[in-house]
Parts: structure tokens; C-alpha cells; sequence
């Protein structure tokens, strides 16, 4: 099995941060969001803060991967989550995609390979979040 991010939202862990200070805050989104774009290293400090038990804050992006896989490993990996949208894209070769919150829940109940290499995808796009998931933030 191997696993290639191909795209996903851009500014995630901004979005991420949005949606976590929109709870506290009575500003309005688009604010929130304009204001940490012009400060990564308050979306660092914030996102350093999630919790997976708030998994919703997770949920603002969309993260797609192509995914070279036997039809038996593709059905595994439907049977063990609801939340992953997988596409036949030719003999051996599927498009994925989720959400953080999506691998974040796979990878506590399922860590096993493909797990591993889901949360290895996403260091370069959300890596405060990489972090948490894979335990180096208590």
C-alpha cells in the first residue's frame, strides 16, 4: 500500500485556530481568520491546544490522496471507517479523502500501516496537528 497527499485546503491550521477561537470570541469568523493569517505563530500556539475530544475544529479542511492499494485493502479501510471517501481511479489506484478529524479517529482506533502513513501525509500541511496526533504534544 502506498500513500500520496495529492491536495488539500489551504490554511489549515488557521481554519483550525478560527474555529476554535470562534467559541470564545464574539468576533466574526472572517475576522478571526484575516487576523491569525497575519500571525502563524498565534495559530501555532492555538492549535497547540487541540483536544480530539473536540473533534469538530477538525473538520474545517478537506485533505485528498491518491492511494495505490488492493481492492481487499480498500475494503478494510471502508469497513473501519464511514468517513473516508474512496474512488476507484484505475487497476490498483484509488483517491481518498477525509477531513483531519477523520485521520485523527482512524489513527487512535486503527494504528496500524496505512494509519501511520495518513498521519506521515500531513506533517508538511498541518504540522501542529501532526504533532498532537502522533503524541508529541501531551
Amino acid at each position: 500500500m502506498k500513500l500520496s497527499l495529492i491536495t488539500r485546503s489551504p490554511d489549515i491550521e488557521t481554519m483550525i485556530a478560527t474555529s476554535m477561537l470562534t467559541t470564545t470570541s464574539g468576533a466574526m469568523p472572517s475576522t478571526l481568520y484575516n487576523r491569525l493569517k497575519a500571525k502563524p505563530e498565534k495559530v501555532a500556539d492555538i492549535v497547540g491546544r487541540v483536544e480530539v475530544q473536540h473533534g469538530n475544529i477538525l473538520e474545517h479542511n478537506r485533505l485528498v490522496w491518491k492511494l495505490e492499494a488492493e481492492r481487499d485493502e480498500i475494503l478494510d479501510i471502508m469497513l473501519r471507517s464511514k468517513f473516508f471517501n474512496i474512488t476507484e481511479a484505475g487497476p490498483e489506484t484509488w483517491v481518498l479523502s477525509c477531513n483531519l478529524r477523520t485521520v485523527a479517529e482512524y489513527h487512535q482506533l486503527h494504528p496500524d500501516t496505512f494509519s501511520r502513513q495518513l498521519i506521515e501525509s500531513i506533517k508538511k500541511a498541518a504540522p501542529h496537528v501532526y504533532g498532537f496526533i502522533k503524541g508529541d504534544k501531551e
